[in-house]
C-alpha cells in the first residue's frame, strides 16, 4: 500500500541553534541565558546582542559559508561571534589563542576568514599578523575583563561601536544538515594542523547522542571552563545548554578554587572536563569540604582517566562519566553511563546510539573480534566530521567507506565496553614487543606520591626503544627508579617496565589537556643526550 501526502524531508528542517535562541526570546526572553564574570544575560539580551553583530557582519560583507575566525579566551564575545555568524549561515572558526602569531598566521591562510575578532588582550598579537586588505577586524574593547592592551588600529572597528540597521538580518538564516557550521583546527603533534569541518547536522546528531544518554536537563546550569575553542567543551554541552534554554556559566579560564565555588554557588548540573582539570580540583584544599552533590553530568574525556581518579570523586558521590571521541566525531563516539562508573572503571564506555564504532587491525585491516585484542578504533555516523578543508588527499586517507580512522588504540571486553589503549602513534616497540604508554600510566598513576605521569619511548641501541617514565611528584614526595620499577611488576610484565625515571615540576600538556608527547619525548633526548655528553 502507499500512502499518499505532503512530502517532509530532514533536509528541508532548519536546525540553526539561532533559531531556538530566537525562540526563547520570544517565549521565555527573562530566563538567564548567559553568566560571565557574575554578569547576567538574558535570552532576549542575547538575542538582540547577536542581532546586532549579525547585522554588522553582513554590513561587512560576510555572507552565507564565509568563515568568521575569533582570537581570544572563553567569555561572551566568543558566545556572541559565534552565533552571529550562524545567524547568517557562516561558518565559525575559533582559533587556540595560546598559538604563536606565527601558527595563527598559518591557520588564517588555511582557512581565509572572511572577518577575524580578536579579543582586546590579544591586539598585540594580532598586529603583526593581519593586514588591513586581508580581513575585516573587529576588536572587543568592551569586555571589563579583557582590556585591550594598546590602541585600535585606525581602519580595524571596536567592538564597542557596532550600530547598523537590523532590519535585513531580523530572522536568522535557515540551515541544514549539510552546511558548515564549524571549522575547528587540530592540534597538529603530527605536522601541520588539519581544519576538520564539523556540519550542523553534525552538531545536531552529537546532541541527539548526548541528550540520549546523558543525565543533562531542562533548566540546568552548565558550566564552561574548559577552552571552549576545542570542540570537548564546545559541543558537549555549551551549545546544547542554549539550545535547551539552560544557563552557559562561563568562566575566562580554569581556576580550581573558582570551580568549586561555582559548582555549589550555582548548583552546576553539567560540566565537561579534562583529567587534568579533575587532578587539579581533586588537589585543591577546598575539595575535601566542597558540596558537589549537584554534579549530576560530569563528562571527562580528552585523554584516558586513571581509575585511582574514578574512584576519588565517587568517595565524593560523583560519577565521572569517561567519554571518548575526537574533533572529527563532534566529539564524542562512546559514553560509559554512569551506573557502570564502578565496575568498568577506566572503560570509555559503549557506543553512542547513533554512531557505530569498530575495531580494526592497522596492518591487516581486518575487523578484531576477539575480547581484549588491540585495534584501532574506526567511527561512523552521522556525528562524524565531512573530511578536512582543502585537503582531500588526508581525508582520503583518514577515510574507509564512511568510516573514520581515529588514530586510536583500544579493545573490547567481553560486555562489549571499550578501553582506550594509546595512540597509534605513541606505541612503544622494545625488544619486539608492543608496549602501550597509557597502561603504563595507569599504574604509574596508583603509585604514591604521583601527582601526573607521562610515559614514551627512548631510542636504544639494544632494545630498539626502551621505556621512560616521567612523573610529576607531590611536594615532599621522594620516588626513585628502583620504587617503580618495584610497584609496576606487581601489575605489568618486565618489558613493560620504565628502564629511566625523569622527575619534572609538572607535566607539560598542550592546550586541549592533553599530555604532550611530542614535547616530553623531546625533553627526555636532551635530558639524555647532556648525560651521554
Amino acid at each position: 500500500m502507499i500512502v499518499q501526502g505532503v512530502s517532509h524531508t530532514a533536509d528541508k528542517v532548519d536546525i540553526n541553534p539561532c533559531s531556538q535562541i530566537a525562540r526563547h526570546a520570544h517565549y521565555q526572553p527573562h530566563l538567564v541565558a548567559l553568566n560571565y564574570e557574575g554578569e547576567e544575560i538574558t535570552y532576549q539580551e542575547l538575542k538582540d546582542t547577536i542581532v546586532r553583530w549579525a547585522a554588522h557582519l553582513d554590513e561587512a560583507g560576510v555572507r552565507q559559508g564565509d568563515r568568521v575566525a575569533y582570537l581570544g579566551m572563553n567569555s561572551r564575545s566568543f558566545v556572541f561571534t559565534m552565533l552571529a555568524s550562524w545567524w547568517l549561515g557562516a561558518t565559525f572558526m575559533p582559533l587556540n589563542f595560546r598559538l604563536s602569531a606565527p601558527e595563527i598566521s598559518q591557520l588564517l591562510m588555511q582557512g581565509t576568514p572572511h572577518t577575524v575578532v580578536v579579543e582586546g588582550p590579544y591586539l598585540p598579537q594580532a598586529k603583526h599578523i593581519y593586514g588591513v586588505e586581508r580581513h575585516h577586524v573587529i576588536v572587543i574593547d568592551d569586555d571589563p575583563h579583557a582590556p585591550v592592551d594598546g590602541r585600535v588600529p585606525l581602519y580595524w572597528q571596536a567592538s564597542s561601536a557596532l550600530s547598523t540597521s537590523t532590519d535585513a538580518v531580523s530572522k536568522p538564516r535557515p540551515m541544514s544538515m549539510t552546511d558548515l557550521a564549524l571549522l575547528l583546527f587540530t592540534s597538529g603533534t603530527t605536522g601541520l594542523p588539519k581544519g576538520v569541518q564539523l556540519t550542523f547536522g553534525n552538531l545536531w546528531w552529537n546532541s541527539i547522542n548526548v541528550d540520549t544518554m546523558v543525565d543533562s536537563r531542562p533548566g540546568d546550569v552548565t558550566l564552561a571552563t574548559a577552552p571552549l575553542f576545542h570542540v570537548g567543551a564546545l559541543n558537549s554541552f555549551a551549545i546544547r545548554a542554549l539550545v535547551r534554554a539552560n544557563t552557559l556559566l562561563i568562566h575566562r579560564h580554569f581556576d580550581p578554587a573558582r570551580v568549586l565555588e561555582d559548582i555549589e554557588k550555582y548548583a552546576v548540573g553539567s560540566t565537561f572536563m579534562v583529567p587534568a582539570q579533575l587532578e587539579a580540583l581533586y588537589a585543591h584544599p577546598n575539595f575535601a569540604s566542597a558540596t558537589l552533590d549537584s554534579m549530576r553530568a560530569t563528562i571527562c574525556a580528552g585523554a584516558p582517566v586513571p581509575p585511582v581518579l574514578i574512584r576519588r570523586y565517587m568517595e565524593k558521590g560523583i560519577n565521572v562519566q569517561q567519554a571518548w571521541g575526537l574533533t572529527e566525531t563532534a566529539p564524542f563516539a562512546t559514553y560509559l553511563p554512569p551506573h557502570m562508573t564502578e565496575k568498568k572503571a577506566g572503560s570509555c564506555g559503549i557506543p553512542m546510539p547513533y554512531t557505530e564504532v569498530r575495531l580494526v587491525d592497522p596492518d591487516t585491516g581486518e575487523d578484531v573480534r576477539e575480547p581484549g585484542v588491540t585495534g584501532e578504533l574506526w567511527v561512523r555516523g552521522p556525528n562524524v566530521a565531512t573530511g578536512y578543508w582543502n585537503n582531500p588527499e588526508v581525508t582520503q586517507k583518514s577515510y574507509t567507506a564512511g568510516w573514520f580512522h581515529s588514530g586510536d588504540l583500544g579493545h573490547r571486553d567481553e560486555d562489549g565496553y571499550f578501553y582506550i589503549v594509546d595512540r597509534l602513534k605513541d606505541l612503544i616497540i622494545t625488544g619486539g614487543e608492543n608496549v602501550y604508554p597509557a597502561e603504563v600510566e595507569r599504574v604509574v598513576a596508583e603509585l604514591v606520591g604521583v601527582r601526573g605521569n607521562a610515559v614514551v619511548g627512548l631510542p636504544d641501541a639494544k632494545w630498539g626503544e626502551i621505556v621512560v617514565s616521567v612523573i610529576q611528584p607531590d611536594p615532599d614526595a621522594e620516588i626513585t627508579i628502583d620504587q617503580l620499577r618495584e610497584h609496576c611488576e606487581r601489575h605489568l610484565a618486565r618489558y613493560k617496565l620504565p628502564k629511566k625515571l625523569v622527575l619534572v615540576d609538572e607535566i607539560t600538556r598542550n592546550s586541549a589537556g592533553k599530555i604532550d608527547k611530542v614535547a616530553i619525548r623531546q625533553m627526555v633526548r636532551e635530558l639524555m643526550d647532556e648525560e651521554v655528553a
